[in-house]
């Protein structure tokens, strides 16, 4: 029987009584069955002959998991049915926007983000409650939510509405080849799951425990910083090392409380080597040496130390929004490792080789069509190669434009899920 770090899940379809229809998952990946309460007997016993069939799986909101000891896979059930978020007023069906126009995202990536790294070494696994109309869902509906699990390293169980389900069993066409591409799909990405194990490539590091009175701002930074395509890395408090330090240019300390004594020489050595540390006063006062600088900013007081610098809030944090961008702009773009134009509502995830000799770049499409405009990515670093995955295509080289002191490679269309490989001669 295959492990817990394995298993590729699908919650059984509780119109699914007669065991017959168990052939339907043969052709693909799934290897776990997540029963309702209700199963009838003769369908468990048969399909425990085959399948791993956890009776006991628990699923908690992410602020109620015990971090120390979350189980044999992290089972968070109060994430969002990825897609464009829809506007709660007016009446029309619109979508809901930022100050910047672009559409807000319902998207998980950054909680997988943080599941991941709170819980390391463990399975993560989300749900959501599923979308209101679920007789409109189409089939790119499905395919965004399994591939954006599959990008950030973790699996949403395959789920089907009593609809489709229902279609599915009696073998209607339109049904039967939405079925069938989703479990192509689950299979696309297993056989690409090697890079699951690379690291978040990122300049910006955000610490908090992510907890009490920091869940908010803590949580809420990483979502936004996510909508910012703004790559980060996580640590906390209770867990920090000088080595979660590592490639970083800024680090964000998020918590209003001082943090522990063995963070302060880790975090002056490196403002004094030439990173940028923002935080709130109270933990401030812990550094060293720090003088005013010419530098201003309308929310922090900005000082020098060594060859760093530190930004400390004049005020609590109050805007997580405000706080993604003001960090983003106190590090400047000019570390981003790579940059997305005309992203719209795209977001990235990019991971490093443990080598650092190859990026991948994942890209997903919470609109669910192709773009109808050219969108670029743009690195600083020199590339030797560059290949485009998609769902909708087979593998193919990209042409790397040289720009001043970058490359860019231009990117076909792609409905849900994309990647960009890239091949770097010398370590990032």
């Amino acid at each position: 029987m295959s492990k817990p770090s394995e298993w590729i899940p699908i919650e059984w379809p509780s119109s699914w009584q007669d065991p017959a229809l168990l052939k339907l998952i043969e052709a693909g990946p799934v290897n776990c069955i997540l029963f309702t309460a209700g199963a009838p007997p003769a369908l468990r016993t048969e399909a425990e002959k085959r399948w791993a069939c956890p009776p006991d799986l628990k699923w908690r909101k992410a602020s109620e998991i015990d971090w120390r000891s979350p189980g044999e896979v992290v089972a968070i059930s109060d994430g969002v049915w990825p897609g464009l978020a829809r506007s709660s007023g007016g009446g029309g069906g619109g979508l809901d926007a930022g100050p910047t126009g672009a559409p807000w995202l319902d998207a998980n990536g950054w909680l997988i983000q943080m599941a991941r790294s709170r819980a390391p070494g463990k399975p993560v696994w989300i749900r959501s409650e599923p979308p209101e109309n679920t007789a409109n869902l189409s089939a790119n509906g499905f395919r965004l939510a399994l591939s954006e699990a599959a990008a950030y390293g973790a699996h949403r169980p395959i789920w089907l509405p009593a609809e489709l389900a229902a279609d599915i069993a009696a073998g209607k066409s339109a049904a039967v080849t939405t079925w069938e591409r989703i479990l192509a799909d689950a299979r696309w990405h297993l056989e690409r799951s090697r890079t699951a194990t690379w690291e978040p490539f990122a300049r910006l590091l955000v610490i908090s425990d992510f907890s009490g009175p920091n869940e908010y701002n803590g949580t809420e930074v990483l979502n936004l910083s996510a909508r910012r395509n703004l790559s980060f890395r996580i640590a906390e408090p209770g867990r920090f090392t000088a080595q979660d330090l590592r490639g970083i240019q800024a680090a964000l300390y998020v918590d209003a409380q001082p943090w522990p004594g063995p963070m302060t020489a880790a975090l002056q050595k490196f403002v004094e080597d030439g990173g940028l540390l923002l935080s709130m006063q109270a933990p401030a006062k812990a550094l060293k040496n720090l003088r005013p600088s010419k530098e201003t900013n309308p929310r922090f007081d900005i000082l020098q130390c060594g060859k760093g610098r530190v930004a400390v809030s004049r005020k609590e944090y109050e805007d997580p929004y405000i706080l993604a961008q003001d960090a983003h702009i106190l590090m400047s773009r000019r570390h981003d490792a790579v940059r997305l134009f005309n992203a719209g509502s795209l977001t990235t995830f990019h991971s490093s080789s443990p080598d650092g000799k190859r990026w991948l770049v994942q890209l997903l499409n919470y609109s669910r069509y192709g773009a109808a405009h050219q969108v670029s990515l743009q690195t600083w670093e020199k590339v030797g190669a560059a290949r485009f995955l998609s769902l909708e295509a087979p593998a193919s080289p990209l042409e790397i434009h040289k720009e001043t002191g970058c490359s860019e490679v231009y990117l076909p269309r792609f409905s849900v899920y994309g990647a960009v490989e890239l091949e770097l001669p010398s370590h990032a």
